[in-house]
């Protein structure tokens, strides 16, 4: 039975260097943009969701048109520049993750096909070592570290 090959892909030198560089200058702008945060820190601050969204330029609206009615610990200015940046990442936040689940599934195809042609691979080469092909027993015996349970007799 031959493997399926679920999918094939080859990238050229030059489509490399061109993906490099583009996450390069990615990086180069977010870098000191953007921070990272522990996922202990993710979890200690609000979301933003569309509701709120709605809700949160409402306020700005408010604050702007009446701004005798804003407290003055709150910095109009920079939460209008915190929202428009907000704006700005948002849509490219959502390609990233479309990206992402783009290269996440194509990493899972290819290493399922590699994983079951190795699979295939060690099958046979168990096959060989037990009709005592000649070097199939060491070859064996080195990749079976991979499968460290109880041997079958």
């Amino acid at each position: 039975m031959a493997l399926d090959n679920l999918i094939s892909v080859q990238f050229t030198d030059e489509e490399k260097v061109a993906l490099d560089g583009h996450f390069d200058a990615i990086e180069a702008i977010l870098k000191s943009k953007c921070i990272s945060l522990t996922p202990e820190q993710r979890q200690a601050y609000g979301r933003l969701g569309n509701k709120s969204e709605n809700w949160s330029r409402k306020v700005l609206n408010y604050m702007n048109t009446q701004p005798s009615l804003t407290p003055p610990f709150l910095d109009y200015d920079e939460t209008v520049a915190d929202f428009e940046a907000r704006q700005v990442l948002q849509p490219r936040a959502a390609r990233g993750e479309a990206i992402m689940d783009m290269l996440n599934d194509t990493l899972l195809l290819l290493g399922s096909d590699v994983y079951g042609s190795c699979i295939a691979y060690y099958r046979n080469i168990r096959l060989l070592a037990r009709q005592n092909v000649n070097g199939a027993k060491a070859v064996y015996e080195d990749l079976s570290a991979q499968f460290p349970g109880k041997p079958r007799t």
